[in-house]
């Protein structure tokens, strides 16, 4: 099979299509995979790195929200589409995926033209505005939530979960009685109301000695958070560790017993499919689409949802300590997550290409 794989701009749609490429490539090594991505775009630094064979077009942000700032889309689209019609008809795919992000849009619509079968991967809750645009072209939809078919116009959709990448398909199975060691994740960029409330939260847990707080800031609040380490009594100052970035942040998910972050849909797959409870502080941006994303998890008990304007160091240490002092809860929460978690989505993905392709 040669599937030829886009999707990027963030994260939560590139990492996706890489766990994809990975499956593929590790089911079937003859197999051949193309992935594309925007040039100059996160993809480009990221992808190369997992020896995925990578290529680049030229693409720009269509936005809805402000419309002045659409003045260079007439320029590069046209350069986009002649990129992408180029480099499918070179590769030759028997397969299309698009895992979101504008820079699939042009590839998607150039292999529709050439009449190649196409699949998309949703990972939110809410479909995203390219999934929604483009799904009337696509043979079927994989999805993360049996709720999204409903926003997709009576498209084939299949619920396969979110791909994740092979070091989080192994759910952990050693947690211990009591959540020890908390990671705080604000993504790249951070999550500012979230460090302002953990920095208020921080004296209140440290009192315990057994609880160990490891703090993805990114680099804005950094320096903030390292001063409110310096405040905490010398003897606590151990059971806190801020950084902006890190490199094996899997490794550190994997490590942790109680996850707190946004509602982010990589995020999500990845902290569930290794079975860790969480608390969410879904992000109030983007029409709210965390707050869905957060839903199920919260309904299911796998995770506490704490509103974004609710976020506060009170509101925070209660939480924390509730699950902490309750050791039934917290198991609770672990049988919980492992059910919801999907460590095979990859596999269930791959599948579904191969199913399309021969069709």
């Amino acid at each position: 099979m040669r599937a030829l794989i886009s999707g990027g701009g963030t994260g939560g749609h590139l990492f996706p299509a890489i766990a994809v490429a990975q499956a593929l490539l590790r089911s079937d090594p003859e197999s051949e995979v193309l992935y594309v991505g925007r040039r100059g775009g996160l993809e480009e630094d990221v992808v190369p790195g997992y020896r995925i064979p990578f290529a680049t077009i030229s693409a720009v942000k269509l936005d809805m929200e402000t419309p002045w700032a659409n003045w260079r889309v007439p320029f590069v689209l046209p350069r986009a589409l002649w990129e992408a019609r180029r480099l499918v008809a070179g590769f030759k795919p028997s397969v299309v995926l698009g895992t979101g992000g504008y820079v699939s849009a042009p590839l998607i619509v150039s292999a529709a033209a050439m009449r190649v079968p196409i699949v998309l991967q949703e990972q939110n809750y809410l479909p995203g505005r390219a999934t929604r645009l483009l799904g009337r072209l696509a043979r079927v939809i994989a999805t993360a939530y049996l709720e999204s078919a409903a926003y997709l116009d009576g498209r084939p959709t299949v619920v396969t979960g979110t791909p994740v990448r092979p070091e989080f398909q192994t759910p952990r199975t050693d947690l211990p009685e009591r959540p020890r060691r908390i990671l705080v994740l604000g993504g790249s960029q951070g999550a500012h109301r979230i460090n302002l409330a953990l920095a208020a939260a921080l004296p209140a847990l440290v009192e315990r000695s057994e609880i160990e707080v490891a703090h993805q800031t990114g680099g804005q609040d950094l320096a903030f958070m390292e001063a409110a380490r310096e405040a905490l009594p010398a003897a606590a100052r151990g059971q806190y560790q801020a950084f902006a970035f890190a490199g094996d942040l899997a490794a550190r998910m994997r490590a942790s017993d109680l996850v707190l972050s946004r509602a982010g849909a990589s995020t999500l797959s990845e902290v569930s499919a290794l079975g860790i409870p969480m608390i969410l502080v879904p992000g109030a941006f983007a029409r709210g689409h965390q707050r869905l994303n957060a839903q199920p998890y919260e309904s299911a008990g796998a995770a506490v949802v704490i509103q974004d304007a609710e976020c506060d160091g009170p509101r925070l240490t209660r939480e924390i300590q509730a699950i902490v002092d309750d050791p039934i809860r917290y198991r609770a929460m672990i049988q919980a997550m492992r059910l919801l978690g999907r460590p095979q989505a990859a596999e269930a993905v791959v599948s579904l290409l191969r199913k399309v392709a021969r069709a």
